[in-house]
């Protein structure tokens, strides 16, 4: 093994990092799986999007999007759920006809506040780590970590060692 070969396995402290925050998703999503998505009937998207349309009525789907980091897709998938299920309404923005504007019905802000109420037991358990100051600090630098990633002004990564697409592609047991 190269040198080279030894600094890209070797487990940094920013890899460290970045897999533990995958890690604090996985376990957070799954948890909200088990405890409401089950039993209410509301995916983490969808929660995400009742939440907003509650705290912020008149919000759109792009600003639901850039507020939690998803993708615009995952959040009209998650209006149209709602929808179906009379938790919120969609109306036109009445100065951009393009923009769909997101408010909660009666059902879904009952429900939404049932949600909430697990929601803040969970979380309020999981940050008991943490002393205030330090949850303070958390929130600060997760802040300002994000703030870069929204920037989206990544460096060019390296490039690939094989053009691993069409390698693994033209390695599909379903090749036609």
């Amino acid at each position: 093994m190269t040198e080279t070969d030894n600094r890209e396995t070797e487990v940094t402290l920013e890899r460290r990092l970045g897999q533990r925050l995958h890690a604090f998703s996985n376990l957070v999503s799954a948890t909200f799986y088990q405890r409401t998505e089950v039993p209410f009937g509301v995916s983490l998207p969808e929660w995400r999007v009742l939440q907003e349309a509650m705290v912020r009525p008149g919000t759109s789907q792009g600003e639901v999007a850039e507020t939690h980091g998803l993708n615009v897709m995952v959040v009209s998938r998650a209006v149209s759920g709602l929808v179906r299920k009379g938790l919120i309404e969609v109306a036109p923005d009445p100065d951009d006809r393009r923009r769909r504007l997101l408010h909660v019905t009666e059902t879904g802000a009952a429900l939404g506040q049932d949600i909430a109420g697990r929601a803040a037991v969970m979380y309020d358990h999981i940050f008991s780590a943490l002393s205030r100051a330090e949850r303070e600090q958390l929130d600060e630098l997760m802040d300002r970590v994000n703030a870069v990633l929204r920037a989206a002004d990544f460096p060019d990564p390296p490039p690939g060692s094989r053009p691993w697409s069409e390698l693994i592609a033209g390695a599909s047991p379903d090749r036609s």
